[in-house]
């Protein structure tokens, strides 16, 4: 029972309190969360904001923000525990908090460059909004229409997939047009990082960064999507119609954007790692609450040898899948550039495990795990996000077989 009260990866003592705490506080929304679940897809975003802002009371949003910058200073390792304690509870809402911190991370990418002034812009107030009960939400958009996982196959030159967002200058202002789809938060946005094209003949190698206020003129929300799982977190279609902002809305200059995406989905995939470790974990325990209390052939079916079999199993995997997210996401805070393959690595294991150990939840209890009626049906629809977003398996894997092969 001890990986379910705690983890057996060796934590600091400060990471386990953070865990713990944040467990708490989702423990206290898990009802909401549910009902969210349920709801319409449209009508999770007044619910989902109100359950951010009173997050501000343990200071969740600030937690990654560098302590001189008025956060927690807890960088991949206290978001991925963050994360996973949020996801025992609800994935959507660990989704919804992660898409804050992917949003914000080109801008302290921005910082470990030397950008000093860039934080000050925007991760202070981000803080100082937080600490006050008034959290910013924000959201990173490079995903579009037409540029899916598949962009991370795109070289300068290489025919692939087609970028339709464009930024060009005009006067002292960049003027942003394009769509982008699938970005988590983003019908409940304050602000986004937008990746934009600055020349259509040198294509993604003269990609830039910006930061879009919501209340810019131009802005819309084209639709929030109706989603099988994580449907707590609102996800958008978002388009951008002439929108205009400033020179110190520009996070990186043109030519330096799709570094800092390969740089912002290092830094964040083993902490999503992190959200699949929680959904894999509670689907362990409920089947092993399950297993404990039905009666089959006069015992436990715990008790059975092919269930006894199973459960070791989804522990040997949720345990492997631990110690590899954690090492990563230590390794994270500390090299630099970030170890992007062993990030990947862990993402596609981790999400493996989750999809692996919900079924195997289910299958354990029978018809009752296939009814809404359980929690499990929950879980696996949540645990299959996991192996699509920040780039799909798939995308991930080829990533991880480039590093192996440019070793060779």
């Amino acid at each position: 029972m001890r990986l379910l009260k705690t983890h057996t990866y060796p934590l600091p003592q400060e990471y386990l309190y953070i865990y713990n705490t944040v467990r708490e506080f989702a423990s206290s929304y898990e009802a909401l969360l549910l009902k969210l679940d349920r709801a319409g897809h449209e009508d999770v975003v007044k619910d989902i904001r109100e359950v951010l802002r009173s997050s501000s009371r343990i200071r969740l949003l600030s937690l990654p923000i560098p302590r001189d910058l008025g956060g927690s200073g807890y960088f991949t390792l206290g978001s991925t525990v963050a994360l996973e304690a949020l996801a025992f509870h609800d994935a959507g809402l660990a989704t919804t908090v992660g898409a804050v911190w992917l949003g914000l991370l080109p801008i302290v990418i921005a910082g470990m460059l030397g950008r000093g002034d860039v934080g000050e812009r925007w991760l202070k107030p981000f803080a100082e909004a937080d600490a006050r009960g008034e959290p910013q939400v924000w959201a990173f958009a490079i995903t579009e229409p037409t540029a899916g996982s598949d962009y991370e196959r795109i070289e300068p030159g290489v025919p692939g997939s087609v970028f339709l967002t464009y930024a060009r200058r005009e006067g002292g202002y960049w003027v942003i047009s394009g769509r982008k789809i699938f970005i988590s938060n983003g019908p409940i946005a304050d602000y986004i990082t937008v990746f934009a094209l600055t020349d259509k003949q040198k294509g993604v190698a003269s990609m830039a960064c910006f930061v879009v206020p919501r209340s810019a003129e131009g802005f819309r929300v084209v639709s929030i999507i109706d989603k099988m799982g994580h449907r707590s977190s609102p996800t958008g279609e978002l388009a951008f119609e002439g929108v205009r902002v400033p020179e110190d809305h520009v996070i990186c200059p043109p030519g330096l954007g799709w570094d800092f995406v390969q740089l912002s989905l290092a830094y964040s995939r083993a902490p999503v790692g992190g959200i699949a470790l929680g959904i894999a974990k509670r689907a362990f325990r409920e089947a092993l609450s399950y297993a404990g209390s039905r009666i089959q052939g006069g015992r436990r079916i715990m008790e059975h040898q092919i269930v006894r079999e199973k459960l070791a199993n989804m522990y040997i995997m949720i345990s492997a899948a631990e110690s590899l997210v954690y090492s990563v996401a230590s390794r994270l805070e500390s090299e630099f550039p970030p170890p992007m393959g062993d990030s990947s690595a862990a993402k596609v294991f981790a999400s493996d495990v989750a999809v692996h150990v919900a079924l195997e939840a289910i299958q354990i209890m029978g018809g009752y795990g296939y009814t809404r009626d359980l929690v499990a049906e929950k879980l696996l629809r949540d645990a299959k996000l996991t192996q699509i977003y920040e780039g799909t398996n798939e995308i991930n894997r080829l990533a991880i077989s480039d590093i192996i092969i440019n070793e060779v």
